[in-house]
């Protein structure tokens, strides 16, 4: 009997040592004060606090993803634990402890633990994009012929690890560029091929449409007599301005009048229905010299400064002649000495005419030959 006393003893004076193991996989139990008699035992049990981990921050490359969540995810508390993640965006599932993530975007994922007593446990985690997943070889472009345009998208920069490697070189001014200048003859197709360290090459490409320029005529040469004037056809275009030469007449239309002094070379400038691409065209009016005097029979006194006096052509060469105009009623209306081109539509007091028809006597010279004719204003 002394000897089951003495066992006793010992197991009371070293309680402070008493076993601590794993309960339900989950929970210590720490013996704090064990009094061993005839089988009886007092325990007391204390639980670790639940804890919640969402895992550490992570980049991801672009189409890949990754694991959320620690190991464990939970830990402590009283099990089972519920999970809820969020935002659900990209995540394989909200409701498991480590769900897979491949977010558009950086993300800041929030994980919520639940325990069985209701406790709750919040942990963060932030998935960051690795910068490739902002490159692109940028939007489709439209050239016209020889016109230049950049392409690669606008996220694409240097001093961020990305390389760069455009195919085919033709017409880049640089393969390695983020956004070279492109200028290809045709219509092209560029690939870039983007790497950095740590993700797979990223691959995109973009098309640079080349559009032909419009088929711009301006018409076959022509030769007139000095004094005549020569009507221009222009052809191909939509929009068109003519310049050079003299004597132009509407030169912002398709069909503009020409009276050159001598032999000269005219410009047309013009552009696709879209006013986008353009392209030039020449025509020369040949001048054969002669006096004969030219009467215009239409003019258009509206002040647009176009076609708004009556013009005859060579009346420069004879400073003597004399003008006088008629209305349909035989009034004398208009006269002029030495005239010059310069008769706007209006009477001689001053006065607008109407627009009509009216009746002209011109003489050269004295004693030279009388003209006879007709002149419309039109409004």
């Amino acid at each position: 009997m002394l000897i089951q006393i003495e066992y006793y003893t010992f197991v009371i004076n070293n309680i402070e040592t008493a076993i601590t193991f794993q309960m339900n996989a989950f929970l210590k139990i720490k013996y704090l004060f064990c009094i061993v008699f005839f089988s009886l035992c007092i325990l007391n049990i204390v639980a670790q606090p639940l804890s919640a981990d969402a895992g550490p921050d992570q980049t991801v490359c672009p189409e890949s993803s990754v694991i959320l969540g620690g190991s464990p995810s939970a830990t402590g508390g009283l099990p089972p634990y519920t999970y809820s993640w969020s935002p659900s965006a990209g995540l394989s599932s909200t409701s498991v402890s480590n769900p897979s993530a491949t977010p558009a975007d950086a993300t800041s994922y929030t994980l919520t633990v639940t325990d069985d007593t209701g406790a709750v446990q919040v942990a963060v985690v932030n998935i960051t994009m690795a910068y490739i997943f902002y490159v692109n070889a940028g939007a489709p472009i439209a050239l016209c012929l020889d016109e230049s345009g950049t392409i690669g998208g606008t996220n694409n920069i240097t001093g961020q690890g990305v390389t760069y490697s455009w195919s085919p070189s033709t017409g880049l001014n640089d393969t390695t560029l983020p956004q070279p200048t492109a200028q290809p003859e045709e219509t092209t197709v560029y690939t870039l091929t983007s790497t950095i360290p740590g993700c797979p090459a990223k691959i995109d490409s973009v098309t640079v449409t080349v559009m032909p320029p419009p088929p711009i005529f301006a018409g076959n040469d022509i030769t007139i007599k000095e004094g005549e004037r020569a009507t221009l056809h222009a052809s191909g275009g939509y929009n068109y301005m003519w310049s050079g030469g003299g004597g132009l007449t509407y030169p912002n239309t398709a069909d503009p009048d020409a009276e050159p002094v001598i032999t000269a070379i005219y410009f047309l400038y013009g552009t696709d229905a879209a006013n986008r691409c353009f392209a030039y065209d020449t025509i020369t009016v040949y001048v054969e010299p002669s006096d004969d005097v030219v009467f215009y029979n239409t003019f258009t006194p509206n002040e647009d400064g176009n076609n708004d006096t009556w013009y005859i052509g060579n009346i420069h060469k004879y400073p003597n002649n004399r003008l006088e105009i008629y209305n349909r009623n035989g009034k004398l209306i208009y006269k002029a000495n030495g005239y010059n081109n310069s008769w706007d539509g209006k009477t001689y007091l001053g006065e607008y005419l109407p627009a009509a028809t009216y009746f002209y006597i011109m003489r050269l010279d004295i004693g030279a030959e009388t003209y006879h004719g007709t002149v419309t204003i039109v409004k």
